[in-house]
């Protein structure tokens, strides 16, 4: 079986643009594949990362993925999984700081580090974010100081939803 340009390029995850005028065997722009977000995230995996520093954001994509919180805050079934395309959803439409940064630690994103700038932000410190997600005593440290922050809302760098994109 042999297959057209066409089919190549489409398997290929590519899509071929022809110039206006040109014929077939004419030049032909060819545009880059797009991203795609395989896999699956375990919501306690994405709430690892959640501050609550993005003004109610991550309850709203919860709701929209159709995960329960009873408690206002984080999902009340940790184990679920979520697709990474719904992640970044949540991250893109809701600016959930969580979904954004979940991402960019699986895919090895290059954008800023929501995670860091709230602990920095809260804490004053910068450099905390892998420490953070180890250490139960830092988490504490945040709780504690994290009260005059209550209200506070991050808002989510271009960069980090450029590198969504």
């Amino acid at each position: 079986m042999r297959l057209s340009r066409r089919q190549l390029f489409t398997a290929a995850g590519v899509t071929a643009l022809a110039a206006a005028g040109t014929t077939s065997t004419g030049p032909v722009a060819v545009a880059a594949p797009a991203r795609t977000w395989p896999g699956e995230i375990q919501v306690a995996e994405w709430e690892r990362y959640f501050l609550g520093l993005d003004g109610g954001a991550h309850q709203k994509a919860l709701d929209a993925l159709g995960i329960p919180h009873r408690d206002g805050v984080r999902a009340d079934e940790q184990y679920l999984v979520v697709p990474a395309g719904s992640v970044r959803r949540a991250a893109l439409e809701f600016g959930d700081h969580a979904a954004a940064d979940v991402l960019r630690e699986r895919f090895g994103l290059d954008s800023p580090s929501m995670l860091g700038r709230g602990l920095e932000l809260v804490l004053g410190q910068g450099g905390l974010e892998r420490r953070y997600l180890e250490d139960p005593g830092l988490q504490l440290r945040y709780i504690g100081h994290r009260r005059p922050f209550a209200k506070h809302v991050l808002p989510m760098p271009a960069a980090v939803r450029e590198a969504l994109a």
